[in-house]
């Protein structure tokens, strides 16, 4: 999550940079998601939750559309599910 917070505050380790080419949440995960994988070619079988798509999705303990302040930045998963397993719980980070 740091990068969509990046992507929406513009937010570097040196201050804020380039604040006019921030973009929506919205935005920031589209390009994290479908946007991803139309890049590596993959758009076919992930990107979306489809049927019949691979099942890759992570599960936040918080809300990250509705995160306030600087949440979002440290924001780490509760769970994550590659190929429709669960492979990461939290703590085994």
């Amino acid at each position: 999550m740091r990068s969509v917070y990046g992507m929406t505050t513009r937010q570097t380790v040196i201050g804020v940079r380039g604040p006019e080419h921030a973009i929506t949440y919205d935005e920031a995960l589209t390009l994290h998601t479908t946007g991803a994988a139309r890049l590596t070619g993959e758009d076919q079988v992930r990107g979306t939750l489809t049927a019949g798509r691979l099942a890759d999705l992570t599960i936040w303990d918080q809300d990250p559309a509705h995160c306030p302040g600087d949440a979002l930045r440290d924001l780490h998963p509760a769970h994550t599910v590659v190929g429709g397993r669960l492979v990461t719980t939290t703590g085994t980070w």
